[in-house]
């Protein structure tokens, strides 16, 4: 006999308190994963407080540095660690979700994780259309920058530290990974 399997939807965690970590939905499991280091969540700081005048400079739209949720698909729902929407786009952002792919998320990779991150979020990412994603590599000190081409990311390089990085999303940037990782 067959054993029926709840497959998770917004409306079933939306609900859930802060308190209970990050919730995301993966293929209709839930998720839930504990606060991110101190380490990580500088990295989160730094990225936010290099793009984030740049952005507002720009006019470009809404970037999210702390942790939203974003729905992809009915059982796919994520928490990045920083994302952007533009401004042609803004229909998609809700008061406590986005609905739908925003323009550019940025993971910054954790090592109990990394394969969720590098692997399964990638293709996630990719297959709902996420424009752009950047992968923060913590341990290795680099980011990788993915955008989508044909339905496909396509890496257009892994940068060092100083290296500034190119990226589509955000042409002229110019953000040297040098000044987002710590430097313990």
């Amino acid at each position: 006999m067959a054993t029926a399997v709840q497959l998770y939807t917004w409306q079933d965690i939306k609900d859930l308190p802060a308190s209970a970590g990050r919730t995301q939905i993966v293929d209709g499991d839930l998720v839930i994963s504990p606060t991110p280091s101190g380490p990580h969540q500088r990295i989160c700081t730094e990225i936010g407080a290099s793009i984030g005048p740049y952005i507002e400079e720009h006019n470009l739209g809404r970037f999210y540095s702390c942790a939203l949720h974003v729905i992809l698909d009915t059982h796919v729902h994520y928490e990045p660690d920083l994302c952007f929407v533009s401004n042609a786009r803004r229909g998609i952002i809700q008061e406590n979700y986005i609905d739908g792919p925003p323009d550019l998320i940025i993971e910054v990779v954790s090592e109990g994780n990394r394969t969720h991150d590098t692997v399964v979020k990638f293709a996630h990412y990719e297959k709902y259309g996420v424009n752009e994603y950047w992968l923060v590599d913590q341990r290795d000190r680099h980011i990788s920058v993915y955008s989508l081409r044909n339905s496909k990311y396509e890496r257009m390089g892994i940068f060092a530290p100083g290296e500034p990085l190119h990226s589509e999303v955000f042409e002229g940037l110019g953000l040297d990974p040098a000044d987002v990782f710590p430097n313990t």
